[in-house]
C-alpha cells in the first residue's frame, strides 16, 4: 500500500468501491471511476501541503493521530456516518476552502462523467479513507517515530525535523575534492593535461568515496512522498487544470 490508488483499492477489506457504489447510487465502475478522477487532486493537494514545513507538520499531525483508521479499515456493508464530517476536516486541510472542493469536483464530474453533485458527497469520504490508509501505510513502513515527533511538534532543532526538511527541499552541498581542484589548478583538464596524466598514473587512480547511508528521517520523508502519489497516469490537462484551480481560489502560484 505505497501510493493513494493502492489505499482505496485495499480500503474497507478492499469493498470500498463496492460500498461508495451502494450509498451514493452508482455501480462499482463508476465508484472507481470517480475515485480515479479525483485522485490527482488529492494528491495536489498533500504536495503543497508538504511544500512548506507548518503545512507538512500539520499534515502527518492529522495522519498520525490515527483517528481516519477506521474509515480506512471499516469492512462493512456501508460508508461509516462520520466519514463525511470528519473528511470535511481534512478537505479544509488540504483544499484550503470550499471553493477548491467545490472546482475540483466539478473538473472530476467533466473526466469521469458522473454527476458533480455526486462527486461532492464522496470527496469527504475518500478524503478520510485516505488519511487512515496514510496512516495504516506509514505504521507498516516503520514511520511511527517520524508521525510521533509530528505530534509532538518537534520539526525543528539541530538534526530535527526542521534540518532534514531544509535538505530535503534545499538539497545537500556536495563535497569539494582537493586532489581534483589541485590538480586542475595544476594543469586543468586532467584527461587533456600531459602533467595530469603523469601524476594520475603515479598516484594511482583516486577512486570515489562511497557515498554516506541516508539519513532515516530523510528515507522517512521520502517514502513519505512516494505515498502521497496516485500511483496511476494522469493526463496533463487534468493536472494543468487543477493547478489553476488551486492558484485561482487559494492565491499561491
Amino acid at each position: 500500500m505505497n501510493n493513494l490508488y493502492e489505499m482505496m483499492m485495499q480500503a474497507q477489506g478492499g469493498n470500498a468501491m463496492q460500498n461508495m457504489a451502494r450509498q451514493f447510487g452508482l455501480a462499482p465502475e463508476q465508484a472507481q471511476s470517480a475515485v480515479e478522477a479525483l485522485l490527482p487532486a488529492f494528491q495536489m493537494g498533500l504536495e503543497r501541503q508538504a511544500s512548506n514545513l507548518d503545512g507538512l507538520q500539520r499534515m502527518m499531525q492529522m495522519i498520525g493521530g490515527g483517528q481516519y483508521a477506521a474509515f480506512h479499515d471499516a469492512d462493512g456493508d456501508g460508508v461509516p456516518d462520520a466519514a463525511v464530517s470528519e473528511g470535511n476536516d481534512v478537505l479544509g486541510q488540504l483544499f484550503g476552502s470550499k471553493d477548491i472542493s467545490r472546482a475540483v469536483a466539478a473538473q472530476a464530474s467533466a473526466v469521469s462523467g458522473i454527476s458533480d453533485s455526486v462527486m461532492k458527497q464522496m470527496l469527504p469520504v475518500i478524503a478520510a479513507m485516505l488519511m487512515g490508509g496514510m496512516f495504516k501505510g506509514a505504521m507498516n513502513n516503520g514511520l511511527g517515530g517520524l508521525m510521533g515527533q509530528a505530534m509532538q511538534g518537534g520539526m525543528g532543532g539541530a538534526g530535527g525535523f526542521g534540518n532534514v526538511y531544509g535538505q530535503m527541499m534545499g538539497g545537500q552541498q556536495q563535497p569539494q575534492n582537493p586532489m581534483g581542484n589541485m590538480m586542475g589548478g595544476m594543469g586543468g583538464n586532467a584527461l587533456g593535461n600531459p602533467l595530469n596524466t603523469f601524476l594520475g598514473g603515479m598516484m594511482g587512480a583516486a577512486k570515489p568515496a562511497p557515498p554516506p547511508p541516508q539519513d532515516p528521517m530523510m528515507a522517512g520523508f521520502d517514502m513519505l512522498k512516494g505515498m502521497f502519489q496516485t500511483g496511476q497516469q494522469v493526463q496533463q490537462a487534468q493536472m494543468d487544470g487543477l493547478q489553476r484551480i488551486f492558484e485561482q481560489f487559494s492565491g499561491r502560484k
